[in-house]
């Protein structure tokens, strides 16, 4: 009984994790749309503001210029088997950038609040950054760290 009990929590927390790294890994062309539809929707996702917000200038520009390749592509040619090998490669490379810096940026994106209790306050606030800003606040911090750490010794 308790070697059952002990397979079906294994079972279940292994079911758990290959969902939440199925979702981890989630791409942004999905497949058995339309190319011309998934282009058009991630460059609305793009100037919407809210998706992609964290997204640097110079990896937006990345993806702008490869979706812009991958249009011109598709209103070429009707259909992927219209397109010559190279085009093809060329697209799915495209594909390829864009998932790649899309998702990174995605990521970055992602909201997280915290309750957390100010110094000298018994009261709680609910603090909100995105995994970026938490990231720059981090590394901040451990430069402010380093430079106390620094003076401290050159005053010994």
């Amino acid at each position: 009984m308790k070697q059952a009990l002990i397979s079906v929590v294994l079972l279940s927390g292994l079911a758990l994790v290959g969902t939440a790294s199925a979702s981890k890994t989630k791409e942004v062309f999905l497949p058995g749309q339309p190319l011309r539809q998934q282009i058009s929707r991630i460059e609305g996702e793009l100037r919407d503001g809210e998706t992609y917000s964290e997204l640097k200038q110079d990896e937006r520009a990345r993806v702008t210029d490869a979706l812009a390749r991958m249009r011109t592509a598709v209103e070429q040619y009707p259909s992927r088997d219209a397109m010559p090998e190279p085009v093809q490669t060329q697209v799915f490379n495209d594909q390829q950038v864009v998932n790649t810096v899309l998702t990174r940026a995605r990521e970055d994106s992602r909201l997280i609040c915290q309750r957390e209790k100010p110094i000298g306050s018994n009261r709680t606030t609910t603090q909100c950054m995105t995994v970026a800003e938490r990231a720059r606040q981090k590394e901040r911090a451990q430069q402010d760290m380093g430079q106390v750490m620094r003076a401290s010794n050159t005053v010994n």
